[in-house]
């Protein structure tokens, strides 16, 4: 009889959200073990990684940004020392005006909503590689996490401690259950806890299909763009923002109808529709990619533990804030696993998952 690893969680599924609960969970003194499918794309592996204080046409300050923004520093900068890698860019973020409207807004906003985040430097930026006619301004609390660095080199380190498996989990046919624990009979391990945190995929996972998963489908494009040397974060409709050398990414859209991960001609003509719209330079796109973000209705991260089975918890649906809102998100995850605090509410799992009839 083969002998099991015992392990007090199992993660399921190394994205953003379950890469943030691992290092959490070792941070406490667990030992966690990642079990994850290693596929070429996902969410998490396309995502910009982007921290953006300031967002949207109405110009709203990022969801409890003066919380989680210093939790996500000081969580990555400690990854960063433990694995030797650098990752996380904080700097400022240019935002241009598409229209006369979101002048206004920002008139009536900056100096009452977010005066300390903004400011107009002059010049904005080059006028010869970018569309200024209507304005914009710089803002600062934001940045850029390097997502599939920050992945691999936590990959390569759980790896290292034995704590990582590539494996692909059925939720209905390979757990097993014991008083006191879940086992994992197919790969010998047993934990006292199963967390699942696999981004849309968990809208296949028998125990919560009643989970109101609104996915969303975004793509980006990776452009050459030589000459260019603006290092900023750029927004006007869509982003842009530095990749390495003369290579950009841009990005992304927004499809709600097609939740699959082909790329599309009509995302490649939207993002450089609304990219040239600003963009002087000529530029080349040199790779197209597509995901679909685990939005859950509501627009919140859900959390917990599945009412009817405590042995079994949820942990989703950052959509494209994952980068700012993972590590404090993970922090009050594991509090709640600790029975420090129940839940918020607006973060519960029992208030997403449907009552049995």
């Amino acid at each position: 009889m083969s002998v099991r690893k015992r392990f007090d969680y199992l993660i399921i599924g190394q994205g953003l959200a379950g890469t943030a609960l691992a290092w959490t969970l070792f941070q406490r003194g667990y030992q966690p073990l990642i079990i994850d499918r290693c596929e070429e794309t996902t969410s998490s592996k396309i995502a910009a990684g982007l921290i953006t204080p300031i967002t949207g046409l109405r110009l709203v300050v990022s969801w409890r940004l003066d919380e989680f923004l210093p939790c996500a520093v000081r969580f990555y900068r400690g990854i960063e020392e433990k694995t030797d890698c650098h990752f996380l860019e904080l700097k400022p973020m240019l935002r241009l005006f598409a229209s006369e409207q979101e002048q206004e807004q920002y008139r009536l906003r900056s100096q009452t909503h977010f005066p300390e985040l903004v400011n107009v430097p002059a010049p904005l930026a080059e006028q010869t590689d970018f569309e200024l006619s209507r304005g914009g301004f710089e803002m600062h609390g934001g940045g850029k996490l390097d997502v599939p660095t920050y992945l691999n080199a936590s990959r390569d380190w759980f790896r290292n401690q034995n704590c990582f498996r590539e494996a692909d989990i059925d939720p209905a046919q390979d757990l097993k259950w014991e008083a006191d624990s879940v086992q994992l009979p197919r790969l010998g391990v047993t934990a006292d806890k199963i967390l699942f945190c696999q981004g849309i995929q968990a809208q296949h996972n028998p125990w919560f299909e009643s989970v109101p998963f609104e996915g969303v489908k975004g793509e980006i494009l990776t452009l050459k763009i030589p000459g260019l040397t603006e290092r900023r974060v750029v927004n006007r409709g869509v982003w842009l923002a530095h990749w390495k050398a003369d290579l950009y990414r841009a990005g992304s859209t927004y499809d709600r109808e097609h939740l699959d991960c082909e790329p599309t001609a009509a995302g490649r003509e939207e993002i450089i529709n609304r990219l040239t719209e600003f963009l002087k330079r000529p530029f080349e796109v040199v790779d197209h990619r597509a995901a679909v973000r685990p939005v859950i209705r509501g627009r919140l991260p859900v959390l917990g533990l599945h009412p009817q089975n405590p042995h079994i918890g949820f942990f989703n649906g950052f959509a494209s804030k994952g980068s700012l809102q993972t590590p404090w998100m993970a922090d009050h995850f594991v509090d709640v696993l600790e029975g420090k605090v129940p839940p918020e509410k607006q973060l519960d799992l029992s208030r997403k998952l449907k009552r049995p009839s």
